[in-house]
């Protein structure tokens, strides 16, 4: 067996497997907000919950008194986390985000709410991991901005409300833009870095992609419903479509070039108008144009006329006259 095919027939180590020490592999990076480590006890849970933009289960961190995040995971090909001295394989990165329980409450209401009110305890029968959402992590209160709320004795029953679901939507929309507006993060197709933009630039572009800021909101705001509401809030916020917004958006890079191209050519014209008052200047200095014509020069620099001799007096006449077959005071001064 030739060498080649001995080194090709031994199967390739799992980072992922349980060959190497158990420490190393239990070892992940995690990122984690200071409010949900407030107190000393540090009573954190890993719950699964159903997370309407993913269609799927997902893990978020919650706490006993309401705090809820989600747990994002970021995980890049051949990445590894080296630890002090020893080399953690799984190079995965976790950190939280604060989020409003109301997000994933919608889907259940809108699933069962929406022909007839019911209570949450009936909500949380029909779904395994609904009731604790419901009832420990979302208020009353945040409920009543997106359902008709009715209270009968001890229950209190909701119904779906649309109107209400879409106008509060909006709300966030408009505060994650003006949040995005407040960090200065550039939004649409030609984003930019704001280190290569500038300042002039940069207040055309603020005034010009004031919908791609809501766009992208929108799509922030989003990624917590499902495709159909996040579908009616785009449609709530007249939203146009993205083919749409790059065809604005270099109408208005057209625009501003021929902007700048105007500038530019006004800034030619006041050179040459500048350049044409001082010929004027030292046509009138020299004396070989009347005054008349030198001020129509200047006030009509782009018509162009051919110079007019000046007329002659009696005695300029009389010394011409005189001078006729003289020689001229330059001819004794040639080379003989």
């Amino acid at each position: 067996m030739s060498k080649k095919s001995t080194r090709s027939s031994k199967p390739k180590p799992d980072p992922d497997s349980g060959t190497q020490s158990t420490v190393t592999a239990l070892k992940k990076v995690l990122y984690i907000s200071e409010k949900l480590l407030s107190d000393d006890d540090q009573r954190l849970r890993l719950d699964r919950f159903y997370h309407p933009g993913q269609g799927k289960d997902a893990l978020f961190v919650t706490h006993p008194d309401g705090q809820i995040m989600e747990l994002l995971e970021y995980a890049e090909p051949r990445r590894s986390w080296l630890i002090h001295s020893e080399i953690c394989s799984n190079g995965r990165v976790y950190m939280t985000m604060p989020l409003d329980a109301t997000l994933l409450a919608l889907h259940h209401l809108r699933k069962h709410c929406t022909q007839k009110a019911m209570s949450l305890e009936n909500i949380a029968v029909h779904e395994a991991n609904t009731s604790r959402l419901l009832t420990q992590f979302v208020s009353s209160d945040s409920l009543g901005r997106v359902a008709d709320v009715k209270v009968s004795g001890d229950l209190t029953f909701y119904k779906y409300n649309q109107e209400r679901t879409l106008a509060w939507l909006s709300l966030k929309t408009r505060q994650v833009a003006e949040t995005l507006k407040k960090k200065q993060i550039h939004c649409g197709h030609s984003a930019q870095s704001q280190n290569f933009v500038r300042s002039d630039k940069l207040a055309e572009d603020t005034v010009i992609n004031e919908m791609n800021y809501t766009r992208m909101a929108c799509d922030i705001v989003g990624r917590y419903l499902d495709a159909d509401l996040h579908d009616q809030l785009v449609g709530y916020l007249h939203i146009p479509s993205e083919i749409q917004a790059i065809v604005e958006e270099k109408t208005a890079a057209q625009k501003r070039k021929s902007n700048v191209g105007q500038e530019d050519s006004n800034r030619k014209k006041i050179k040459l108008n500048n350049h044409d008052s001082d010929a004027a200047s030292r046509l009138k200095i020299s004396g070989l144009l009347d005054s008349e014509d030198v001020k129509d020069c200047i006030i009509s620099p782009p018509t162009v006329e051919p110079l007019k001799e000046r007329s002659m007096t009696a005695k300029e006449k009389a010394l011409a006259k005189g001078a006729k077959g003289t020689k001229s005071i330059a001819s004794f001064f040639k080379a003989k």
